[in-house]
């Protein structure tokens, strides 16, 4: 499940989790415990697009703050394939 998580990523397209979770043949719940753990493995990494927190939080305003918790509804999470884990995908391609 792992690679083909990677090759999914690799393809840079727009999917859903309910979509991902098709593609690979697992459950949402599977999918999101996969995705956290390779996050973990610095295969790939969580970005948080929408709107960012107010000046008053004092962190880093171009990016989502889990401190303050400002996530609003128009917040999406996308899952990015790292550099590392286009090594490993390249590396698992070539056996």
């Amino acid at each position: 499940m792992l690679r083909d998580i990677l090759e999914i990523l690799s393809r840079k397209e727009t999917l859903s989790m309910t979509q991902l979770a098709a593609e690979v043949g697992y459950s949402v719940r599977e999918l999101e415990g996969a995705l956290k753990q390779m996050e973990h493995m610095g295969y790939v990494r969580r970005e948080l697009l929408g709107p960012t927190c107010s000046s008053a939080c004092g962190h880093d305003q171009d990016s989502h703050c889990e401190g303050c918790g400002f996530l609003t509804p128009e917040t999406l999470t996308c899952w990015v394939l790292t550099g590392r884990g286009q090594i490993m995908l390249d590396q698992s391609s070539t056996k």
